[in-house]
């Protein structure tokens, strides 16, 4: 009997073994992305320094300089957004399901309208500053940023679908899917404010 449950008990814990070992490698993987593909961003914001210390005054002679306020309400709400994701994962790990979409679907609605403002900025863009490097440079810097941003909320909706059918458990082997896109978006939300500080405020 006691030989029976032994045997039994080896195998479980080879496979605990083995969901541990997988779920470091994963977080590893994260945050070697993580940190390799931040420094993308930060190219992009090395060549707009590089760009602007070639004029004689920034933003140039006759472009008015953007105005932060839209940028400014759209930077609060992709905040407020990371924060409900976050909030969202912990309600998961806990085992509050409910809680868990109710925190995701206000993320996702966060992130639609903080999108949503800065295809704003990007398309309206004026054709004085567009003749500039100055104006040049937010498009290229914002149109960068909001296609991660689509990309990673498609990558959260479709883990919101699955939490709402039941695939993912609290435990933290088998919702790496959700910690992993957390994360992802949390991502987004520190390249977009290295750039928000660049366009809007360094002058």
């Amino acid at each position: 009997m006691t030989s029976a449950i032994a045997r039994q008990e080896k195998p479980k814990i080879g496979l605990d073994r083995d969901a541990a070992l997988r779920l470091k490698n994963n977080r590893l993987g994260m945050t070697i992305f993580q940190a390799s593909w931040i420094m993308v961003f930060l190219a992009m914001i090395v060549v707009n320094w590089q760009l602007r210390f070639s004029y004689a005054q920034w933003p140039p002679a006759g472009v008015a300089p953007f105005d932060p306020l839209l940028p400014s309400i759209a930077t609060l709400a992709l905040l407020l957004s990371a924060a409900f994701v976050r909030q969202g994962w912990g309600s998961l790990r806990s085992g509050k399901l409910g809680d868990f979409l109710s925190s995701w679907r206000l993320a996702l609605a966060l992130g639609g309208a903080f999108m949503a403002i800065i295809v704003y900025e990007f398309m309206t863009v004026s054709e004085a500053a567009l003749a500039t490097q100055y104006g040049v440079t937010l498009r290229l810097m914002t149109g960068f940023h909001v296609v991660h941003a689509l990309a990673i909320s498609a990558v959260m909706l479709r883990v919101y679908r699955g939490a709402r059918s039941g695939a993912y458990s609290g435990g933290e082997h088998e919702a790496w899917a959700v910690e992993g896109t957390a994360k992802l978006w949390y991502f987004v939300a520190v390249a977009w404010i290295l750039f928000y500080v660049v366009l809007y405020w360094i002058r």
